[in-house]
């Protein structure tokens, strides 16, 4: 063996872990060449993967699980191996045997979490990064991964609160990376973009920070941007590398898609989808982007192929995170419970200054986010985007028993004022400089917790927005709603139909009790006559009429996101395309789907032919 390096496999280690990987590889490499134990090669192993050549280390872990059956580090690094070959589903039996030889160190944990959730075991794979965070809680790259499985699983206020502490500017680079895509993925455009900036500030032609800024850009509606710097991304960058070469092409499919050139993003898309992402969210996504592509392009046949395929994983993963979704207390649970009778608080019987918000409802795809941006154009009123504050009250009722809506019964000034005080900060959080204006809480099925509005808020007005049925019921199902229920509800035409069916009868066996003052506003309406439809929303809130409501559209593109699925059309004139979309799949609607939509297309003057 050379002088220089080490005389045995503890001096090697010793040598690895102050960080010189290439000499400790020559020593174990030495070493084995003259004969030397397995102890040696679990130092040519580990080296190696320091130096990140796992498919080098792969097969010297293998033997040594050959040869060292018993020790359970050998099966825990071998798994790990796996995971960083991107092979986390093959990896699971071997981390598991090493758990059951008696190893708990953090290594193995974050070996099973990567695993449990890459075999779509997201509530597993929290339970283990919770084990491994607690050997090492201030570890960035388990926090990261724990957000990552928390926005898995819906969690969303939990993982930006764990991608708090991850805000160091001194973290490497790649670790900063994936937590602005984290964020990007929890819809926090804003931060998400302030964090790709900063990156490219360092390195202007990094590829992941690139495209996650033109996706942000994207989703901001600021496309001129968004295309330059998807052309800033060079392919000697991401050249090579299976991932980002993906995610570049699925963001150039998504430009292509914005500037009308459907059939490049549907050529686009199938590319990537002929080897798919590993993550199924994601992968999911893109069969609803195809499906809206070949919509678009008149291809009903392959969008209900590529709508059928992203509902179908859609569900997968939602079952997953979500084993107890019909027993959750979500927000369908309310159709299934009665309303009680209850007063109503009268206007004197309010003590705090805030004024009552106007609710803008209805069933989703329907057109409240177009109406929201009308309102808001208003200068006395003011719109949050939607966010769930009435949800979280519920949630709160049903901390203790009865529950919402029965609790609704003994709610008492204090309890009112309360619930209210809580309200009113959420809002202020979202509208920090509301002055006096008033809210505008826009949320499509907050149409079925009216009840706790009518509870809560003695000067409420509710606009109900409708749109012909079966419209409705079809830009449901093209939809990827991130609301776990709704993979659920959404997943053929004909669930999509029962529910809509459902929140309706709902809603007018409490609307008359309720008292609440209401506008029924029909989409096609608002269409046809924007100027009258918004002459008579505006008389009905009491305001006075300003011709500034007739630039809606365009006051839209500098709001910044709009976090509906309709982001991108509420900033366009206002047209008529989207109205009678539904004949072109009456096929699919035929049979059992058009006998439950039939009665409320009668019932709100619409027509089937």
């Amino acid at each position: 063996m050379d002088a220089d390096l080490p005389v045995n496999a503890e001096e090697a280690l010793a040598v690895l872990g102050s960080g010189d990987a290439f000499l400790a590889e020559r020593a174990a490499r030495s070493a084995l060449a003259a004969g030397a134990d397995a102890r040696w090669l679990l130092v040519l192993a580990l080296a190696l993967s320091e130096q990140r050549r796992a498919i080098e280390a792969l097969p010297c872990y293998e033997e040594l699980v050959r040869r060292q059956p018993d020790v359970p580090e050998h099966w825990s690094n071998l798994g790990n191996c796996l995971c960083e070959l991107d092979r986390e589903k093959d990896a699971l039996p071997s981390l598991q045997r090493a758990y059951l030889l008696g190893d708990r160190s953090a290594a193995l944990f974050f070996g099973l979490a990567r695993a449990e959730l890459a075999n779509v075991r997201p509530i597993h794979s929290l339970t283990c990064i919770g084990r491994a965070i607690e050997q090492v809680p201030l570890d960035p790259e388990l926090l990261l991964f724990k957000a990552r499985v928390q926005f898995s699983l819906d969690e969303t206020d939990a993982a930006v609160r764990t991608l708090e502490g991850l805000r160091d500017p001194a973290l490497a680079v790649e670790l900063r990376v994936e937590a602005a895509e984290i964020q990007l993925n929890l819809a926090q455009y804003g931060d998400a973009q302030v964090s790709f900036e900063a990156i490219l500030k360092e390195d202007p032609s990094h590829p992941s920070a690139l495209i996650g800024l033109a996706t942000c850009l994207e989703r901001h509606n600021r496309l001129d941007e968004a295309k330059a710097a998807f052309d800033a991304i060079g392919d000697d960058r991401v050249s090579g590398r299976p991932e980002l070469e993906s995610a570049k092409r699925q963001l150039q499919a998504r430009l292509a898609a914005r500037s009308g050139d459907q059939a490049e993003a549907r050529t686009l898309l199938r590319q990537v989808l002929s080897q798919p992402p590993r993550d199924i969210t994601i992968t999911s996504n893109l069969h609803f982007e195809l499906g809206k592509a070949c919509a678009a392009l008149g291809d009903a046949e392959g969008a209900m192929a590529a709508f059928t395929e992203g509902h179908a994983q859609r569900l997968s993963h939602v079952t997953a995170a979500h084993p107890n979704l019909s027993r959750e207390d979500g927000l369908l649970a309310a159709l299934d419970r009665p309303v009680p009778r209850f007063d109503r608080p009268r206007a004197g019987d309010i003590v705090d200054s805030h004024r009552d918000p106007l609710f803008v409802v209805g069933f989703p795809r329907s057109g409240t986010t177009l109406l929201e941006q009308l309102l808001d154009a208003h200068p006395q009123l003011a719109s949050f985007d939607e966010q769930p504050f009435l949800q979280r009250l519920v949630t709160r009722m049903n901390a203790e028993p009865p529950g919402y809506p029965a609790a609704l019964v003994h709610c008492t000034a204090e309890m009112r004022a309360e619930y209210r005080k809580q309200y009113f900060a959420d809002v202020a959080r979202k509208l920090p400089h509301l002055g006096g204006r008033r809210p505008v809480d826009k949320n499509p099925l907050y149409l079925i917790r009216l009840p706790l509005v009518a509870a809560l808020f003695a000067e409420a007005q509710v606009v109900l927005a409708l749109r012909h049925p079966c419209d409705v019921v079809l830009s449901c199902y093209m939809q990827n709603f991130r609301a776990p229920a709704f993979a659920v509800t959404f997943e053929t035409l004909l669930s999509t139909a029962r529910m809509y069916d459902r929140v309706f009868r709902t809603y007018f066996d409490f609307r008359d009790a309720l008292g609440l003052p209401t506008l029924e506003l029909r989409y096609e309406d608002l269409v046809a006559d924007v100027g009258g439809e918004a002459r008579r929303l505006i008389d009905f809130l009491g305001l006075e009429w300003t011709d500034d409501l007739m630039g809606f559209t365009e006051r839209a593109k500098s709001r910044g996101v709009i976090s509906t699925p309709s982001y991108s059309q509420v900033i366009q004139p206002v047209n008529n395309r989207a109205i009678g979309r539904w004949q072109a799949w009456r096929p699919w609607f035929e049979g059992e789907a058009l006998e439950v939509l039939a009665p409320w297309v009668d019932r709100f003057g619409y027509r089937l032919d």
